[in-house]
This record gives C-alpha cells, structure tokens and sequence, in this order.
C-alpha cells in the first residue's frame, strides 16, 4: 500500500532518484507542501513538489504504483527508465546516470555570486530551468541549510550541485567559453571531495563525462505531461 508519511529514512544508495529525494527530503521536510509517499515501506518512495514527481523503486508493486500515478496525474516524473516503461510513462529521450568519486584534492579559486549571477551562467540551451524567482527560492533554501553547493567564475562557467550525507549530484553545468566546462567540474568535485558523486545527462554530453573520469550506471528519463503522444 502506498501511504502519505511524514519521515523518510536516508536511502543510502548509488541511484539519482534516491540522492534527489534525500536532498529533497532534508531541504523540505518542514514545509506542508511537499509530499512524500512509501510504499509497504521500502518498495517504493515517491515525492511531489510543485507537480513534480521522483520516484525510487527498489521492488514497487507496479500496478499499483501506475494506479496511483494516475490518480496523483504529475506534470513530470523522474525515475529510472525500466520503471516510467512499466507504468506507461515512455520518456522522450534517455538520460545517462554517470558517477565518479568525488577524489580531486585542492580548492579552484571560486568568485562569490549571486542566485541570479548563477542563473544567468546555468540559462543555456541544453538546460530546462525553472522561471528564476522559483529557482532563486529553492537554490537558497537548500545552500542555507548546506545542500548545496556551487562553484563559478563570472562571465564563464558555473556548477551547482545537490548533496547529502555521503553523495552529491549535479543539478546544472554550464560553460560560456571553450574548454570552461572541465574548469567548472573540476571545480564542483573539489567542492563535494569524499563524496559519491553523479550527474545524469543526454547522450550529446554523455562523452565530456567519461572524459571526465565518469562510468555509465543505468538509464533514466524524465516524462513530460506536454510531451505525452495523445
């Protein structure tokens, strides 16, 4: 049965959906209008925010779970993509769930920017971000409560990472001039050094992160209630 909770345990797995529900969960806790679901438990957790779904499945009554989708009707859902295939939800494109380990040691010089200085770096073509006033709150919400991350050098790249307990994730990498991208993600791992680090990204950007020292985990996806075939 899947059941409304308010207390989620640290899902101490190597998976996207579960680092992202953490960080979520951490973030969010306290605030009414995020929800969190577990199903019988463990098989399944399941978070909205603004419309938005995350789903970790470990052994899901699927069924079930698609009955409940249904019912709930999200504008996006993220999850790995054995399981959006199995409650009906094909996603568009796949996305590639990478890791590394966070072992670079040093401190890149960093410049001290604003949330909107960020989201100007991160508005690039390949990236879908939120309207800034929403990104602005939520960005500042979990750097406040310490995770999040950031590394940036105005005019020319920028990493904002999600992190908690032992893992960090990539939430948006940006460069604005040739070969800043490895500036900024060198700079990013320095930032979460000791953590199991992962990023999902499209098959055009798949090549920079094996260059980068990332491996290839599973697949994942998003689905769109835009994109949905009618």
């Amino acid at each position: 049965m899947i059941t409304l909770t308010e207390k989620i345990p640290f899902l101490d797995f190597l998976s996207a959906e579960a680092v992202k529900l953490n960080c979520l969960y951490e973030s969010y806790k306290d605030d009414r209008s995020v929800l969190f679901w577990t199903q019988d438990n463990d098989k399944a957790y399941i978070s909205l925010t603004d419309g938005n779904m995350i789903i970790f499945n470990q052994n899901a009554d699927i069924e079930e779970l698609k009955n409940f989708v249904a019912v709930i009707n999200p504008v996006c859902i993220f999850s790995d993509y054995e399981t959006l295939e199995k409650i009906g939800k094909t996603p568009p494109e796949n996305i590639n769930i990478m890791y590394r380990s966070a072992d670079i040691l040093g401190q890149a010089e960093c410049d001290i920017l604003s949330s909107r200085e960020i989201y100007d770096l991160l508005d690039v073509k390949g990236l879908s971000l939120p309207e800034y006033p929403y990104f602005a709150v939520d960005y500042c919400r979990r750097l406040n409560k310490g995770y999040a991350n950031y590394f940036a050098l105005k005019d020319k790249c920028a990493a904002v990472t999600f992190n908690c307990g032992n893992y960090a994730i990539i939430n948006g990498l940006a460069s604005h001039e040739k070969g800043y991208g490895s500036v900024a993600l060198k700079g990013i791992l320095q930032k979460n050094h000791g953590k199991q680090f992962l990023v999902c990204c499209r098959d055009s950007v798949k090549g920079f992160y094996q260059k980068n020292g990332f491996k290839k985990l599973y697949n994942a996806g998003y689905w769109v209630k835009n994109n949905e075939r009618k």
